[in-house]
């Protein structure tokens, strides 16, 4: 008897009779569906929307910590990364990308640009470009641990355990991050 109930009431929503309604899909395609399923997608679009920033704020960056790096820069572009990280923190995710991508041409291995922009990544919803990023910051010759503790929470975030757990044994002997170190391995052991 439920079946039929849910059968019926899946039926309602996709289907009532003799109402039909054109919906437009994202890549420009458009859609005859029922406004039963018009209503059921746009739902689950708000849900999804609604939860998305939600990964976005698991940490905030420390940027007391990107400073070694940002130090190697000429003056000029010093300028730009104040402009970025006040992007960065007033929430203009998009506009700091942009000076990113511009910085990074001119300097490709420095650490805390590197750093700067996986974060402006992950605050975008780009958890793989993120990675991507971290994993360059973390090939650079310059920075500190915090590049590796960064890129471990990033793998973590990713579903790589392997790489968090070898990134987080870096930072951990170099001893100066103990209270993120043990957030993260806090975080490792409830997956």
């Amino acid at each position: 008897m439920t079946g039929n109930i849910s059968a019926r009431w899946w039926h309602s929503l996709c289907e009532p009779p003799g109402i039909v309604c054109n919906v437009r899909h994202p890549c420009g395609i458009l859609l005859r569906t029922s406004t039963g399923m018009k209503h059921l997608l746009t739902i689950l679009a708000a849900m999804v929307l609604w939860t998305a920033p939600a990964s976005a704020a698991l940490f905030d960056l420390r940027f007391d910590k990107l400073t070694e790096a940002l130090r190697i820069l000429p003056d000029a572009d010093k300028t730009s990364v104040n402009e970025v990280i006040s992007l960065i923190k007033s929430g203009r995710n998009d506009d700091a990308l942009k000076k990113l991508n511009m910085l990074n041409m001119g300097n490709p291995e420095n650490s805390s640009l590197r750093v700067l922009t996986a974060y402006t990544l992950f605050q975008l919803g780009n958890l793989v470009g993120a990675l991507q990023e971290a994993d360059k910051a973390h090939d650079a010759p310059n920075g500190n641990s915090y590049k590796c503790w960064f890129y471990s929470k990033l793998a973590f975030l990713n579903g790589q355990g392997e790489v968090c757990k070898r990134e987080l044994a870096h930072v951990k002997k170099a001893g100066d991050l103990p209270k993120e170190v043990k957030e993260l391995e806090k975080e490792l052991k409830k997956k």
